[in-house]
Parts: structure tokens; sequence; C-alpha cells
């Protein structure tokens, strides 16, 4: 049953023990996915997608979900009477899924790399969007800063899979050469394994009990009680036996992002309390998420 599943845990414990026993590499690695990786899987992807009116339609429903989370989890840390700084904390925590690493590697094992391109609109024109931008304004409110709207926008401007995007719509008016291709492609590819091995590097235990109650409220709400209220909400409307539709369910079910816990961290937020999320996000992942992927196959 966990045999799609199982080469992700052996990429974690691969990333995990180097860091154990050399060192913590995943600084490069996560730079090598950003500047070659993604824009490549984004360049393969997106470059024969037929950009239409539907695919606003998903940007505008991928955003619709990711801002229903941030409200819930901010009435429900408004419920636990949470302090601010610990508030924005479990607000960015209980919202910005892992859609990017975590995320196209599930799609990818689970469905393959036809579907990726669903999971790349979900995270740069929802997750990133709103994090760097919305998600941002948070973490500043919660640490008490100013909010620096000039380095917001050129945190989207200058991200090198968004310059892709662009790249890519205006190279769809011309061929491409095979090689081209085939060498995104093969780039492209490197994502999944490299992903989870950085994500492996970044793993801490020894704060695994801290403000456990509020981490385990914070992950119910991201990755059960999201995902299932979008579950129903798509049977209801859609078919859930379309491969699109699944892949959003299984985005939504994402663990704590690790850039938005970096955010949060570089931003004077609860670092132990954002790293805590991560750890036990990522690791309930490989049984949640597998889990819906069965419930929806």
């Amino acid at each position: 049953m966990l045999d799609p599943v199982l080469p992700i845990a052996l990429y974690l414990s691969f990333g995990y023990l180097f860091k154990i026993f050399f060192k913590d590499n995943s600084k490069e690695l996560v730079e090598f996915i950003i500047y070659f990786s993604l824009p490549a899987i984004v360049f393969a992807k997106i470059y024969p997608l037929n950009l239409t009116y539907e695919t606003l339609e998903l940007v505008f429903m991928f955003n619709t979900i990711i801002l229903g989370n941030l409200l819930l989890a901010y009435f429900v840390g408004k419920l636990l009477k949470l302090e601010k700084k610990i508030l924005a904390t479990f607000m960015i925590v209980a919202t910005f899924g892992n859609t990017s690493f975590i995320g196209l590697s599930y799609i990818d094992t689970f469905y393959g790399q036809d579907y990726v391109v669903y999971a790349l609109i979900y995270d740069l024109f929802g997750s990133f969007l709103l994090l760097v931008s919305l998600g941002m304004i948070i973490i500043n409110w919660g640490s008490g800063q100013h909010v620096n709207f000039k380095g917001i926008v050129r945190s989207v401007i200058f991200f090198p899979p968004i310059i892709m995007f662009f790249l890519t719509v205006f190279a769809k008016n011309f061929e491409m050469p095979l090689f081209v291709m085939n060498t995104m492609e093969t780039i492209g590819a490197t994502l999944v394994p490299i992903a989870m091995i950085a994500i492996g590097m970044k793993l801490e235990l020894k704060n695994i009990f801290y403000k456990l109650n509020i981490v385990t409220t914070a992950i119910i709400i991201k990755m059960f009680v999201i995902p299932i209220i979008v579950l129903l909400a798509f049977s209801a409307f859609y078919n859930l036996d379309d491969t699109w539709s699944k892949t959003t369910i299984l985005e939504a079910a994402m663990p704590p992002m690790t850039m938005a816990v970096v955010l949060a961290i570089k931003g004077g937020l609860d670092e132990r309390l954002a790293i805590n999320a991560l750890v036990i996000g990522v690791l309930l992942s490989l049984l949640s998420v597998t889990g819906f992927y069965y419930y929806l196959a």
C-alpha cells in the first residue's frame, strides 16, 4: 500500500542521515531547485499546455481554498486566545502548504509528471503569491515590523520559476527543438529526489514536543480539515474521478510550507513552533497524503 510513497521516505532518510554524519547542504540543494529544477519543470509542463480561461478559473479556485484556510486558522487561533506572535506563526503554518517541493513530489509519485502542471499552477499562482504578499503582511504584523511592499514586489518579480513562466508563455510562439524539451524534462526530474533530500536535511527532532497542542491544531486544520472540506465541495460540484480534482485535494492536504517557515523565522516569529510544525507535518504526510490518495482512488 505504501509502495508509491516509500521512495519519498527513503529520500527524507538519506537527507537526515547525511546531515547527521556529514553536514547540512540543504541551502545549496534548495538553491539548485529554485534556480534549475523548478524553472525547468515550469518550462517542460507549461510550454505544451494551452492556457485558457479554465486556467484562470483554476487559479481563482486555488486562491479561494488558501484564503478560506487562512480565515479558518485566524478564527481558531483567536478561539485559542493566542498572543499576537504565536497567532501569526499559527496562521502561517496552518495555511501555507508545501505545494512545491513536497507537493510536486507527491503528485509526480502518485499521478505522474503529466499532472504536475496542476500542482505547478496551484503553487506558483496560489501558495507562492499569497505567501510573499499576504503571508509577509501577517509575519510583519506578528513581529511588530513595518510591511515592506517594495520587497514583496521584488520577491514576486525576481522569483526564478515566475520569470520562467513568462518566458515560457513567450516561447510558445516558437517551435522548440527536441533537445531543449528533453533537457528541461531531465533537469525537472531532479526535483523530487533533491527536494526531499533537502527537506530531510532540514528535519529537527529535538523540539518535537514544543507547544505540541498548538502545533497539532495547526496540522489538523492544514492537513485534514481543509482537504476534507475541499473533497466534500468537489464531490458536490465536480467529478472526483478527474485527476485535476485529485491533485487539488492532495495539494490542499500538504504539510506546512518550508519557505513559509523560513520566512516566519527570518521575520521574528516563533522559530521552534514553526520548525516543529514543519517536522511533524512532513513526517505525518507520508501517511496522511497517501491515505487521501488511496481514498480518492
